[in-house]
């Protein structure tokens, strides 16, 4: 499967750096959406579920140029990195759990 994918960061204050908090991940194949954070109390876990739910309710598809527009509207506290495309033989679940784990030990 071709995967197109970005890491959600939020800046902590008490470390002075944007830190890795979540991942957004579109299937190329069937332009579906997922995403992946470990916190599910955090504002930016829900605002990408508010974003989730609003297209579930719509009953629309992603566009393909979904990520790019939703990377330009990170939070105040926050920024979206670059947009990385892989073909990927996991699934999208473990695939998800992986990378955001290897940015939040700093292997990204």
């Amino acid at each position: 499967m071709r995967m197109r994918y970005f890491i959600d960061y939020r800046f902590d204050d008490k470390v002075n750096q944007f830190l890795p908090v979540g991942i957004w991940i579109q299937d190329m194949d069937d332009l579906g959406i997922d995403i992946h954070y470990p916190d599910e109390t955090s504002d930016e876990y829900w605002e990408a579920m508010w974003v989730m739910n609003r297209l579930v309710e719509a009953g629309l598809n992603a566009p393909p140029d979904f990520l790019e527009f939703h990377q330009q509207r990170a939070g105040y506290k926050g920024m979206r990195s670059q947009i990385f495309e892989e073909e990927i033989d996991l699934n999208v679940d473990e695939f998800m759990r992986k990378t955001l784990k290897k940015y939040m030990a700093g292997g990204g």
